[in-house]
């Protein structure tokens, strides 16, 4: 599958979702603690009780593209976001990865994807993302937690020595660990998610994964969650951390990070943390109501060079798709 044709200027949406049928029914096949619960607000898979995240019904795809035409949206970049395909068996990046496929088969203009990842063992990681690139996938889509590993765990460095070897290009969403609250309502979507984000990215430069594998391509999600508001505690305490050899500032701002925010001061703040080079435009979709919309109106209104918003909106999500 070729390459998007983008156009200098043409909004690329780094941060949006499709669920391939079936894909949620994998992780109850093998997950007595999740359920699909049923409220006035739609469908949503729960632990133990806590909402995790949204289900949304199956893709309408005149929808979509109406929605992005009427943003001016190019592309979007496709995952399956906070489904952890780390709680399912192997079976499940599969499927993921040919519905997304499918979509961008019918739509080959409009759509892209990151490849959903079986974290069974090296050989089928490797395998499944052969495959999915063979079909298309321009990177990979992983969750803040894999299973129930961190992201600088053991299990995982393997992968992150091939995304460097391969320059590859990883979305990395928030989830719910396996070890979160009970019985939770929402609050630890709103808010913990992002806690989890910028603990994730801790980890990895802490942890000296970024210091090893500085050719993978990482874009964190909700503008790197708190992490601008913290990364001053993380600077002071670095130097107990064998592994990160250079201040943690430096390693993140060889990152990215998605736009999903209808803050502007949040985006004034990643803008001044990590740079407008490092700042893709993302919407959530279909998560956030009018996302695509609501975060354009907000970049937009922000008072930031002409050439620096072109960037966010097009040229560095250009770049990073490798699109000439």
């Amino acid at each position: 599958m070729t390459a998007p044709d983008i156009a200098p200027g043409e909004i690329v949406d780094m941060h949006a979702h499709i669920y391939p049928e079936g894909c949620f029914d994998e992780v109850l096949k093998t997950r007595p603690e999740f359920a699909l619960a049923v409220s006035e607000r739609g469908i949503s898979l729960t632990c133990r009780g806590s909402h995790t995240m949204s289900a949304p019904p199956e893709t309408d795809l005149p929808g979509r593209l109406r929605t992005m035409d009427e943003a001016g949206v190019k592309v979007e970049v496709l995952s399956v976001g906070a489904l952890n395909t780390g709680w399912a068996g192997p079976a499940t990046a599969r499927l993921v990865n040919d519905g997304l496929a499918e979509v961008c088969r019918q739509h080959p203009d409009r759509f892209r994807f990151v490849a959903a990842l079986p974290w069974t063992g090296t050989a089928a990681l490797m395998d499944e993302l052969d495959r999915a690139m063979g079909m298309g996938a321009v990177g990979a889509g992983i969750t803040t937690t894999v299973a129930e590993h961190t992201l600088d765990a053991p299990e995982l460095w393997e992968f992150w020595r091939e995304a460097h070897r391969r320059r590859l290009l990883v979305l990395v969403h928030p989830t719910f660990p396996l070890d979160g609250p009970a019985n939770d309502r929402g609050e630890y979507l709103s808010v913990g998610y992002l806690g989890e984000t910028a603990m994730a990215a801790a980890k990895l430069t802490l942890g000296g994964v970024l210091e090893e594998c500085p050719g993978a391509r990482i874009v964190w999600s909700h503008c790197g969650g708190g992490l601008c508001m913290v990364l001053d505690r993380i600077e002071r305490g670095y130097r107990r951390y064998e592994k990160c050899l250079r201040p943690p500032s430096e390693y993140l701002r060889q990152c990215w990070y998605d736009t999903v925010t209808f803050s502007g001061p949040a985006l004034d703040c990643a803008r001044a943390t990590f740079g407008a080079d490092r700042l893709v435009y993302g919407t959530d979709e279909p998560h956030v109501p009018n996302g695509s919309k609501g975060v354009l109106a907000v970049l937009r209104d922000r008072p930031w060079p002409g050439a620096e918003l072109g960037a966010v909106l097009s040229g560095n999500g250009r770049r990073l798709l490798q699109v000439s």
